[in-house]
């Protein structure tokens, strides 16, 4: 099942989750002493943009496409080692959960 399709079938509480595991994993990618300006700003882009998501599920905003797609797009380029635990969180999923 596709990432998107997980996300919309999830409950609030739990994209609420996966968004602060995508976050943090993003905290741990950001301690690399390798890493470029344009990585650290990309980075912080993908953060400012998930807490922003986060905030906007935890205010019962509305679960619209645009909210769904931002999510995808912004978890995308986390090292797909540090994907893991937000993976993790979305097989908590119940077959018969509806989204949020």
């Amino acid at each position: 099942m596709q990432l998107r399709d997980l996300l919309e079938r999830a409950s609030r509480e739990l994209l609420i989750e996966f968004v602060l595991a995508a976050i943090h994993g993003y905290t741990i990618m950001a301690r690399d002493p390798d890493l470029t300006e344009d990585d650290r700003t990309m980075i912080n882009n993908r953060i400012h943009y998930l807490v922003g998501h986060a905030l906007s599920l935890s205010r019962r905003e509305e679960l619209d496409a645009w909210r769904f797609d931002g999510i995808v797009e912004n978890f995308g380029p986390l090292a797909p080692s540090l994907q893991k635990h937000p993976w993790e969180v979305l097989k908590k999923l119940d077959p018969g959960s509806s989204p949020g």
